[in-house]
């Protein structure tokens, strides 16, 4: 993950050279890191920001972009010429906005999400520390990021196993398959996400098997290397 000091920094030196600052939330955005964006966590204001996935609680698609008054500004006039004449290929529709304003209403109201702190207005810890924990230090692990309902896994590897393209982790993926986990791959990071209102009892389900699974993977991996 990106250091979140540069990310700052960054936005300030493009405030600075009056550059746009576009923020893309459509992954990140309602409570997906903990915050109802990534915008409050960095506690940066972009000039542009796009919504869409969670925003409907993952039900039906819908996109939206929103923007400063003075972006939306420099498009308003009597000329077609003038507009931005840009759109998502799910905006605007009746089904979209009617989940979307559902979805909204109950990830941010405590009676309804229990997860959410009313106090701070962020996500309480879903994952389970201890099994985290325990995880992070398997020895098939690099290291372990969770933030908000996000859980990734950074799997120990070596040369062409790793990078965007390895498939380091495809056989453990199968075996949690069969689990009835579903984790994507981005190379030899694998990762899996919760909603906003998903109980930490769940969450601790889910990890444990995980545990066993990398237990599996990992006996795998070393009698293959046994058998070359």
């Amino acid at each position: 993950m990106v250091d979140p000091l540069f990310q700052r920094i960054l936005v300030r030196e493009c405030r600075s050279r009056k550059i746009p600052v576009i923020f893309d939330e459509v992954f990140t955005g309602f409570w997906r890191l903990g915050a109802e964006s990534a915008a409050e966590l960095l506690c940066c204001q972009p000039d542009i920001s796009c919504f869409a996935k969670l925003m409907t609680g993952g039900i039906i698609p819908l996109a939206a972009t929103l923007a400063t008054d003075a972006v939306f500004d420099a498009f308003v006039g009597d000329s077609k010429l003038k507009a931005l004449l840009h759109g998502h290929s799910y905006s605007a529709h009746a089904m979209g906005c009617t989940a979307a304003s559902k979805s909204i209403q109950w990830f941010k109201d405590p009676q309804t999400n229990h997860n959410l702190d009313s106090e701070r207005m962020l996500l309480r810890e879903i994952w389970d520390f201890e099994l985290v924990n325990r995880i992070s230090s398997h020895p098939a692990v690099q290291r372990v990021v969770v933030l908000g309902t996000l859980c990734a896994l950074e799997l120990q590897v070596e040369g062409r196993d790793a990078g965007y393209a390895s498939r380091y982790g495809s056989s453990l993926l199968v075996k949690l398959r069969e689990d009835d986990i579903y984790m994507r791959s981005l190379g030899n990071v694998i990762y899996m996400m919760c909603g906003p209102c998903t109980s930490p009892h769940i969450c601790r389900r889910v990890l444990e098997k995980v545990h066993r699974r990398l237990e599996e993977f990992s006996q795998e991996r070393k009698s293959k290397t046994c058998d070359q």
